[in-house]
């Protein structure tokens, strides 16, 4: 196999492929934009599964400084496998970033099937700092809608709800 195609690629070269996307420049190849997406995303991927703690550390402060809340809002709505889904989700809370305002995003993959996906997807609405009440609401609102005794995640579900109903009892 050729190391090249295999290499995971470095915090600065992905920043890079970010910056350039944002501002708009035309890549050095002629690739459809979902292509250099998909590309990013995948490197993204193995950037943050990473076993190596310095190259995951890499990817994590790299979405902080770059703010890539955006891309990887993207990223999570575009993967299709689970496992990489929620790593991407992790990512969200272990940057640091503020996902203020796409807590119905979260709310949908906490109800995800795959617990994996689910328990991350709750680590992210656990760490909206200054949750604002009318959005705690109509997350409580949409956990309610959704018949949690069959769902395989119902114990993490219930929690989410209760916590959501302390939050609300507490700021009232």
């Amino acid at each position: 196999m050729d190391n090249e195609t295999n290499k995971i690629p470095s915090a600065e070269e992905i920043a890079a492929q970010l910056r350039a996307e944002e501002a708009g420049e035309a890549p050095l190849k002629k690739e459809k934009k979902s292509d250099k997406d998909e590309a990013a995303i995948k490197q993204l991927i193995e950037l943050l599964g990473s076993h190596n703690s310095e190259h995951k550390d890499a990817g994590l402060e790299l979405l902080k400084n770059e703010k890539s809340i955006d891309f990887l809002l993207e990223a999570i709505t575009e993967t299709e496998h689970k496992n990489q889904k929620a790593v991407l989700i992790a990512a969200c809370w272990e940057s640091g970033l503020d996902f203020k305002g796409h807590e119905l995003f979260f709310a949908d993959l906490a109800l995800d099937t795959d617990m994996f996906v689910s328990l991350e997807a709750i680590t992210v609405l656990d760490t909206i700092e200054n949750m604002e009440v009318s959005a705690m609401k109509e997350l409580l609102k949409k956990l309610s809608d959704t018949n949690l005794s069959k769902h395989p995640n119902e114990p993490m579900l219930s929690d989410l709800k209760l916590t959501l109903a302390e939050k609300i009892a507490e700021i009232q």
